[in-house]
């Protein structure tokens, strides 16, 4: 009886991609997967030196703390797996790979626990010069997300993702986690409450709401195809 079922759901799950396969016809086919993600690496290359060339904080002369170095390292590679994996989700028939996924959540927990470890925290700064100091950054790592976020996000609609929150999810994190990158060879402030508070929670808040955009806008639905056609 199992294996029925087993042989019915593999049934099933070939037949929605064939249809699927069928449905989707782009107007210009897309490109592979690993082109995609190359060409939007090259924007946040271009961003990031931007942000180096403008900066006022010495990151060169922190690159030498290993912390700092694993850090960056860590959160930009976390980035780089989401926004393949976001790639990968619009193509039917196509897993996520579950290894990169649990790679890439762990390189954000360890990058984390990094950032709160490596310098003491500041709990006696007047709240005033903490808020002042601090939403300027937040701003700027919403800023810096943006346009990474927008380029990701149109290059997953055109494919056919069948998990719209997921694909949401990781064109967030793809986004959100190269700008806290980006914003942290910009911010000369090491200190972890203002990274964790002004940094890191406006990259998690812009990550949810994209998630629940997915929800809404990315997931593929053949039956919209269907009536288009038929009107």
């Amino acid at each position: 009886m199992n294996a029925r079922l087993h042989i019915s759901h593999e049934e099933h799950h070939r037949a929605l991609v064939r249809q699927l396969s069928s449905e989707i016809t782009p107007n210009h086919p897309l490109w592979p997967a690993s082109v995609r993600l190359t060409l939007w690496m090259v924007m946040e290359v271009a961003i990031l030196a931007w942000v180096m060339s403008h900066t006022t904080n010495n990151f060169v002369a922190k690159m030498t703390h290993p912390a700092y170095a694993v850090e960056i390292i860590f959160f930009a590679a976390a980035a780089i797996i989401c926004a393949e994996l976001a790639l990968k989700s619009a193509i039917p028939g196509r897993t996520i790979s579950a290894k990169e996924a649990t790679i890439a959540t762990a390189l954000v927990l360890v990058g984390t626990v990094i950032l709160i470890i490596a310098q003491p925290m500041a709990t006696s700064d007047p709240l005033g010069d903490f808020a002042r100091n601090g939403r300027r950054c937040a701003i700027e790592t919403i800023e810096f997300g943006a346009l990474p976020w927008l380029a990701l996000w149109s290059l997953v609609k055109r494919g056919a993702s069948m998990s719209g929150w997921l694909s949401g999810l990781l064109v967030g994190a793809g986004a959100l986690l190269f700008s806290f990158t980006v914003m942290r060879i910009g911010c000369p402030i090491d200190e972890p409450l203002h990274l964790l508070t002004w940094h890191l929670s406006p990259a998690l808040a812009v990550i949810a709401l994209s998630t629940l955009g997915g929800v809404k806008w990315l997931r593929f639905r053949p039956h919209l195809i269907y009536h288009a056609a038929t009107e």
